[in-house]
């Protein structure tokens, strides 16, 4: 299992209300545009984490807007679909079961968090067991 960090702000137009909506997650990145980010949902799994936040470089805290649970793989969907990934146009949809829709803060520790100038990318593997703990305290708070 892993702990992803997404952005669902595009051109300053919030849409984690959609994704909530949906069941998704979007890059919202046209794929000849970001093909390293296409790269990267594609090692997904079912059960990984996914949490929409902001955060401006440099920043110690970081707004989480939602934290889900993937519910299929990129190729699940492209089988499913009978697409492959040069069909897909752009803003591929990953299917993920929101658990926490309500906005809060995680305030990163200044002896910890120096290096937090990555949470302000649209797409991150989240490593800092600080946060990590944070994400996975909330969720199991939602589900008692």
């Amino acid at each position: 299992m892993a702990i992803y960090g997404a952005g669902s702000n595009w051109d300053g137009q919030e849409l984690k209300d959609d994704f909530f909506l949906n069941n998704n997650y979007v890059i919202g990145w046209d794929i000849k545009d970001a093909n390293d980010l296409y790269s990267m949902i594609s090692t997904f799994k079912v059960g990984d984490i996914v949490y929409l936040k902001a955060n401006r470089p440099g920043s110690f805290d970081i707004r989480v807007k939602g934290i889900g649970f993937v519910k299929s793989s990129l190729l699940d969907v492209l089988f499913e679909k009978g697409e492959n990934l040069s069909e897909v146009r752009n803003n591929f949809e990953l299917p993920v079961e929101w658990i926490v829709k309500e906005e809060f803060f995680i305030n990163i520790p200044n002896a910890i968090g120096k290096l937090t100038n990555i949470r302000a990318a649209t797409l991150y593997e989240e490593y800092l067991p600080y946060v990590q703990n944070e994400i996975l305290n909330k969720i199991l708070t939602k589900l008692k």
